[in-house]
């Protein structure tokens, strides 16, 4: 009996060992059972002071997707995105966006017939253009529309997003990854 007691305890220390140094695995699987394999990743808080965004993406509500398109190729590019669609439950969407304009790198605005009639998109290219200003961000205007851009955004190089699947759009959203990727930051 006493080999059968220690033969089933070691059997249960092998086994907390495997589940233990596999923790991470099991944590990461079981998170990717209960979110739905379409849904949008969670917006990670900056959580230390210099913690920072590669990119704040602003976006009129009728441009949602393409934003989200951009932002997750962005982020499959190793890139730290905030896009509001991703703000998670009870959050309060005007205060993540402050905090996230507060400790982005990079302010990147899509332009379409519907950005400049939006209030809180005007708001948020005042903050993006304050923001080059001060000296603390690049503001990346990006073409979704064939549409003329405000004299602020006109003075800037855009990034030609309008047509996806296309090689130049590939070219452009390459060009956009390396405009916001930390300098020294390997490819």
């Amino acid at each position: 009996m006493a080999i059968a007691v220690s033969g089933a305890a070691a059997a249960l220390f092998t086994a907390g060992a495997t589940v233990l140094s596999t923790g991470i695995d099991v944590r990461e699987r079981l998170s990717r059972l209960r979110r739905p394999p379409d849904a949008p990743p969670a917006v990670e808080p900056a959580a230390e002071p210099g913690d920072t965004y590669d990119a704040f993406v602003s976006y009129a509500e009728a441009d949602t997707e393409a934003a989200q398109t951009l932002a997750t190729r962005l982020r499959g590019e190793g890139l730290r995105v905030f896009l509001a669609e991703w703000i998670g439950p009870g959050l309060v969407e005007s205060l993540e966006k402050e905090a996230a304009l507060r400790v982005t790198a990079n302010g990147i605005l899509l332009f379409s017939s519907a950005t400049m009639n939006d209030a809180a998109i005007r708001d948020e290219y005042a903050v993006l253009l304050q923001r080059v200003h001060s000296g603390g961000q690049r503001f990346i205007p990006v073409l979704v529309e064939d549409v003329e851009l405000p004299p602020f955004a006109r003075i800037r190089r855009p990034a030609d997003l309008r047509n996806p699947g296309s090689a130049p759009y590939d070219v452009s959203l390459a060009a956009l990854v390396r405009a916001v990727r930390p300098r020294g930051e390997a490819v």
